[in-house]
């Protein structure tokens, strides 16, 4: 800390009498995120095996999406919960990570890009996803088959990655008064503010007020992309089927958009809580658990989507619903192999 923070530190924070909070602390964004992965990791290992094995051949047209998208939902979990979890002063828009990238030194500027590529990343996948289910409906006509237009599709979604070489240039050269300026907004911040090296986006208030509802725009515009393609399926499919296809195969393909909105629907009850936390804000409240919290539910994403995919689906219903069986059969024939043993030695033995 510079003199100006140790001063303000020892004598006006003193009058803020925070209690001590584990779910406000570093440890309580840390150490469940981390458990959470512990957790995840069998079951989206679990998913992988299950896409790439046990897909049916009346699946294979979204195998590869299927598989990339869960990809990347693994991968934005394990950059959440373990390489650079994320501690966030909302009011003071100040940030640093408590993640395995943390011990290497990696700056938190380039851990944030790196955050919010994958984040993108993720988000591509479930349009990339939705994309390759529009485009087998024939009578699609909003199908993108060039291969020019699909490269200006996917660019047009990542437009706000590239405008964060622009917002890179307005974070403050001079943290120490950046960190000054984030205490006038938020005079009593935990502990960790002053013990950590938290990186100050914003420091300046006419900044901070447009910059509040970039995050909504962006929300925005990032679920347009998803959103159109759900209504072209939803209308080619429920309401303006092909007449060309049979009504079993109608049915085959309503079943099957229901499946996979059901399958992105339950992951995406994991990101409820930021837009909770977000209105509370505008609220004139703010509490570091909520926000904790909050990125401690977005590490169960990759966990919900995992168990949505092996249980939405019936063929992979049915797949898991089969090893089990099996799995249950051969521990039964590895018990009753001891008991077969004893039982011949002990008839070899009495002559029986």
């Amino acid at each position: 800390m510079t003199s100006a923070l140790e001063k303000y530190y020892a004598t006006n924070y003193s009058n803020c009498n925070l209690e001590y909070n584990f779910l406000a602390s570093w440890k309580g964004v840390a150490y469940p995120s981390h458990v959470f992965q512990f957790i995840s990791l069998p079951f989206q290992i679990f998913a992988f095996y299950v896409i790439i094995f046990k897909t049916p051949v009346a699946m294979k047209n979204v195998k590869t999406p299927l598989l990339i998208n869960h990809l990347f939902c693994a991968l934005l979990d394990l950059l959440l919960c373990t390489f650079s979890t994320v501690y966030y002063f909302l009011p003071m828009y100040g940030v640093f990570f408590v993640g395995v990238f943390s011990w290497f030194g990696i700056p938190n500027v380039l851990q944030i890009l790196l955050v919010w590529l994958m984040m993108m990343l993720t988000g591509a996948s479930y349009v990339y996803f939705f994309k390759c289910r529009s485009s087998i409906l024939v009578q699609n006509k909003f199908r993108i088959t060039r291969q020019k237009t699909r490269m200006i599709y996917y660019s047009l979604f990542f437009i706000p990655w590239m405008l964060t070489t622009y917002f890179e240039k307005l974070i403050p050269e001079d943290q120490d008064a950046a960190r000054q300026f984030a205490l006038t907004l938020h005079p009593c911040p935990t502990r960790e503010f002053f013990t950590s090296e938290v990186l100050i986006i914003l420091a300046d208030n006419i900044l901070i007020e447009r910059f509040i509802w970039i995050f909504p725009i962006f929300g925005v515009y990032f679920a347009s992309f998803p959103l159109f393609q759900v209504s072209t399926l939803i209308y080619y499919i429920c309401i303006a089927p092909s007449n060309t296809i049979s009504k079993d195969t109608q049915q085959r393909q309503k079943v099957f958009l229901f499946c996979i909105l059901f399958q992105i629907f339950i992951p995406l009850i994991a990101v409820l809580p930021a837009g909770w936390v977000f209105i509370v804000y505008l609220t004139g409240r703010y509490y570091q658990t909520m926000m904790n919290v909050t990125f401690c539910s977005l590490g169960l994403h990759g966990l919900a989507e995992s168990i949505a995919i092996v249980t939405v689906h019936r063929p992979y219903r049915k797949a898991v619903s089969h090893m089990l069986t099996e799995f249950k059969k051969r521990r039964r024939s590895i018990k009753v192999l001891p008991f077969l043993a004893n039982h011949t030695r002990h008839s070899v033995t009495t002559g029986q």
